[in-house]
């Protein structure tokens, strides 16, 4: 009883608020490709787009009419950078990477180069959006933050994670460089090169957000899978990994082990049809076996399968955080918590005992040199029960013919009682919104 009595305090301090209003999606702002069966070629800039100097933040800026065009234009310059978006609900970032690949007449070795350009791109750009924002003016990141305090949700949030200005401001800036979304990625194929592109805004940093490089706090689970198997399918990815997705608001957890292996090169069409075949086995166990290390807190297994370029890929997704910061902290918890309302679900205790439960979903991606794969499991969560109120002490009344006040019944060895008055119980977020991440940006994403 004190356990539940205890993990319903620790869940209400640890719960942001819901991260965005129902009904506003990023959808509504721009059209993602990578979540669409739209081509970036396909999007028209409708309206005129000019380079103005932002007022918020002194710096130049794309200014359009609608978000889409603002991004258009931005991306359009074909070269890594970062820029700001302005358009007429609201202002963002767009940052590119793009990284050029050797020529080779091996077609397996080339292969290779494109996926390591593509997981590059992806990874230099998620830096130089946070480089971008981190090198703003103080001055600056005050008027950023008071215009993203606006939101309820990234205001209370702020609350959890920061005790000063310096340290409200840091952690703002923080939920908005890592909700950002994996918008287009593109190729050219004469210069040798990849282009990965990401856009973040207010919205989207409330939709779901990155507090560590291996959860995403997203409004939904289904909204934190949607960008994860965006990134999957796009090859955004490293060899192998794992992504833990969390909603705060239900206590509602998902996890997800992925890979992704290059699919060999062969003549004879019935060989390479096995190739690609042993392709998809082999991402298939290296994702299992990521996911099985998520549930059981183990690295070691699936890390150990991987050759020393794939292990490097690994580590460079933790780039750019820190183990020390609050959103890290706070998501260790979160994920204790959940993870412990969830101890009973026995598809996680087959996880644990390094079997996949019959009630995983398998997603695969198969590309023309590529295989991704996605295993996904979502436990049962049991809500802590609220704590009972204590009982009230039993109050004598006097006789009615008698003049003396009521008396309350006291213990044999006549120690005072004192009265204890009923407790309510307190929410520590209103229930309409969904929690943010760093966090969820409020979201490396779900």
């Amino acid at each position: 009883m004190r356990y539940r009595f205890f993990l319903g305090i620790f869940w209400s301090i640890l719960l942001w608020t819901p991260l965005a209003p129902a009904g506003k999606s990023v959808s509504e702002e721009f059209t993602i490709p990578l979540q669409t069966a739209t081509s970036r070629s396909t999007l028209r800039s409708s309206g005129r787009v000019r380079t103005v100097k932002d007022q918020l933040t002194g710096e130049p800026a794309f200014r359009a009419k609608t978000a889409q065009a603002a991004i258009i234009a931005a991306i359009n310059q074909n070269t890594t950078g970062c820029w700001m978006i302005r358009f007429s609900t609201g202002f963002g970032w767009a940052a590119a990477g793009n990284i050029r690949y050797p020529a080779s007449e091996n077609p397996v070795a080339l292969r290779r180069s494109r996926q390591e350009a593509r997981f590059k791109a992806f990874t230099d750009a998620r830096i130089r959006l946070a480089d971008c924002l981190r090198a703003l003016s103080p001055e600056t990141r005050r008027s950023v933050v008071e215009e993203l305090e606006q939101n309820d949700a990234i205001r209370l949030a702020l609350i959890n994670l920061a005790t000063n200005d310096a340290e409200r401001w840091e952690q703002a800036l923080r939920i908005l460089a890592r909700g950002f979304v994996a918008y287009s990625v593109e190729e050219d194929m004469a210069k040798r090169s990849i282009q990965v592109n990401l856009v973040t805004t207010p919205r989207t940093a409330t939709q779901l957000t990155r507090p560590t490089p291996h959860a995403i706090e997203a409004i939904s689970i289904q909204e934190g899978l949607q960008q994860l198997l965006a990134e999957t399918q796009a090859g955004l990815i490293p060899p192998a990994g794992n992504r833990l997705i969390v909603v705060n608001t239900s206590g509602e957890l998902t996890l997800v082990g992925y890979a992704i292996n290059l699919v060999g090169v062969h003549p004879n069409p019935a060989a390479q049809d096995k190739l690609r075949i042993d392709a998809e086995k082999i991402a298939t166990t290296r994702a299992t076996d990521a996911l099985i290390g998520l549930a059981t807190g183990d690295a070691a297994r699936w890390q150990g399968s991987l050759d020393e370029i794939s292990q490097d890929e690994v580590r460079a997704t933790a780039s750019g955080y820190d183990d020390n910061e609050p959103s890290v902290r706070r998501l260790a918890q979160i994920r204790d918590l959940v993870m412990a309302s969830a101890k009973d679900d026995p598809g996680l205790q087959r996880l644990r005992e390094g079997s996949l439960p019959a009630s995983a979903a398998i997603k695969r991606f198969s590309e023309k040199d590529r295989v991704s794969v996605a295993v996904i499991y979502t436990p049962t969560v049991r809500k802590p029960a609220p704590p009972p109120p204590p009982s009230i002490a039993p109050v004598v009344e006097p006789p009615n013919d008698s003049s003396l006040p009521p008396v309350t019944a006291q213990p044999a060895d006549n120690t005072p009682t004192d009265h204890i008055l009923p407790t309510t119980e307190s929410s520590s977020a209103p229930a309409a919104a969904a929690p943010a991440a760093e966090p969820s940006t409020p979201a490396e994403p779900r």
